[in-house]
């Protein structure tokens, strides 16, 4: 009787020490899912007041926001994405021409033009509510810096094709429909620093690759420049 005993208390015994410890656990499990719960909509919220500034970027003008607010964000923007630009294998991006002494920037060929022009070409490895597609947020992505008449945009694509069996989808987003003009900044020995409207593709050129890109916004009778470096180092008596 004794170990008929023994066998039926243990048992209970054990059941009782589980059943805490498995209150505790699912505590903490809940306290964990509301926390994750609530950055997510802090995240989320973020995310979305920056698509909407963006996507409502027209009507910030017409209350009164200034052009020079609207440069200093595109050109923040921009100095950010070079800076985030990370090495990349050629392969990924194309046919290339030059790059920055970093290796984090090309010229290279834009996979959504069939003129075979060259433009800035650079990564970003990370999520930003800029790059939305139809299928979801990817930390790898190529970029090209394009300008036509309708403003400076973004073309990009994932570095992974979103479908096995084709090519990666091309995107285009704006950045601004108020940049008329857009400049590239060589530095020569000879004969210092040169500007120039378009990129140079010439192999008797001593520098290809670009060190400043230069900016001009225009609306109305306002205009408004923005020298962006594309080099880790910056002339700051280029920049006064």
């Amino acid at each position: 009787m004794a170990t008929i005993q023994e066998s039926s208390i243990f048992p209970k015994n054990k059941l009782r020490i589980c059943g805490k410890f498995a209150g505790i656990s699912k505590a903490f499990t809940l306290v964990e899912v509301v926390l994750a719960t609530a950055i997510s909509a802090v995240i989320l919220f973020g995310c979305c007041a920056m698509m909407f500034d963006m996507v409502n970027i027209i009507e910030y003008f017409e209350r009164g926001w200034s052009l020079r607010s609207h440069a200093d964000g595109v050109e923040k923007f921009l100095r950010s994405s070079f800076m985030n630009s990370s090495s990349v294998q050629t392969s990924e991006i194309g046919e290339t021409l030059a790059n920055n002494s970093a290796k984090t920037i090309y010229l290279a060929h834009d996979p959504d033009s069939s003129l075979g022009d060259y433009y800035l070409c650079f990564s970003a490895n990370y999520e930003h509510p800029f790059y939305v597609s139809p299928f979801k947020f990817s930390p790898d992505k190529i970029c090209f810096l394009e300008l036509d008449n309708d403003g400076l945009w973004i073309v990009w694509r994932f570095v992974v094709s979103e479908d096995k069996n084709s090519d990666p989808a091309i995107y285009r987003t704006q950045v601004s429909p108020w940049v008329t003009a857009m400049s590239y900044f060589y530095y020569d020995d000879t004969s210092g620093w040169q500007e120039e409207e378009e990129i140079r593709t010439s192999a008797a050129s001593s520098s290809l690759m670009p060190t400043y890109i230069k900016l001009v916004f225009e609306r109305g009778d306002e205009t408004i420049e923005r020298l962006i470096s594309l080099e880790s180092m910056v002339d700051f008596q280029l920049t006064k």
